[in-house]
């Protein structure tokens, strides 16, 4: 259906003006900023690194899979979904971390309270080892939201395959390279310091990386290669990029065991709609044993 059609049936409906109801749409099209898009959209819908949609006249929408099972578990024909422990609230400033939806569906369809490390769907999430901290009354774990990063076709090649959430790749190479020009004048300018000041040995370690380059298509997805300089160890490599934001960005949420307890509360609900979700994230192809 054209997405002018929706928007102005929307209107229509509830009052709701397109300035505001055109991007919620986009937002629900956008995989990279739902995991699970609640609608699919044909055409131009804007990038994550902040382009334009095209106009509504242009493109066209319609409910997706996990859509169409949402509207129905709202009209209660099948059980309750745990959308929003999957889609979490970072996005928004929340508290509350994506997670990997089959980490979740599993948690949830094995009655267990735990459902393991949280793991996002793109990209890797640890806990910082400082711990949780009470901040009024709520304790809030700060976590660190990484790039999947693994070797190239040459294991002297770094390829980031994942952003993390809500990170844009050209966000990642435009740091990447800031970072290197920046390390490498303080390299070359040595241990120059202000008068009457202790020498400083910021520029004492070479900068492992020669070059970034962002090779991303629709038929690789994801793909920024980086380059270490000959004879650096591959670990000192990723340690050196993963310490580069927003190759690695750090956000707070709920503490652990607080998300833990959301599963919980699933326990004793109708999982019909967890299945029925789970059985969309899984399908069998018709040649697979």
């Amino acid at each position: 259906m054209s997405t002018l059609h929706v928007l102005e049936r929307l209107e229509a409906a509830t009052g709701l003006g397109r300035r505001y109801s055109e991007r919620v749409l986009a937002d629900l099209v956008a995989d990279w900023v739902r995991h699970l898009p609640l609608v699919d959209g044909d055409g131009n819908f804007g990038s994550m690194s902040g382009d334009e949609a095209a106009a509504a006249r242009y493109t066209r929408v319609r409910l997706s899979p996990v859509g169409a099972l949402t509207l129905r578990s709202e009209r209660g024909e099948v059980g309750p979904l745990p959308i929003d422990l999957i889609e979490g609230s970072l996005y928004r400033g929340g508290l509350f971390a994506p997670l990997d939806p089959a980490t979740t569906i599993r948690a949830v369809l094995v009655g267990a309270g735990s459902g393991g490390v949280p793991r996002t769907p793109t990209g890797t999430i640890t806990a910082d080892p400082a711990g949780v901290d009470n901040r009024d009354g709520r304790w809030v774990q700060r976590y660190q939201l990484g790039a999947t990063i693994r070797t190239g076709r040459d294991h002297a090649e770094l390829v980031i395959t994942s952003p993390p959430f809500l990170v844009a790749t050209d966000a990642l190479v435009t740091s990447l390279w800031d970072r290197i020009e920046q390390e490498q004048r303080r390299t070359e300018l040595g241990n120059l310091s202000l008068p009457g000041t202790p020498p400083s040995v910021a520029g004492d370690e070479p900068v492992p990386i020669r070059d970034v380059v962002d090779a991303t298509s629709g038929r690789t997805g994801t793909w920024v290669v980086v380059y270490p300089k000959e004879g650096v160890d591959i670990i000192d490599a990723v340690d050196w990029v993963r310490a580069v934001w927003p190759v690695t960005v750090h956000v707070d949420c709920l503490a652990g065991d607080e998300i833990y307890d959301r599963f919980a509360d699933w326990l004793d609900l109708d999982k019909s709609g967890v299945h029925a979700l789970d059985e969309l994230l899984n399908e069998v192809e018709p040649d697979d044993d």
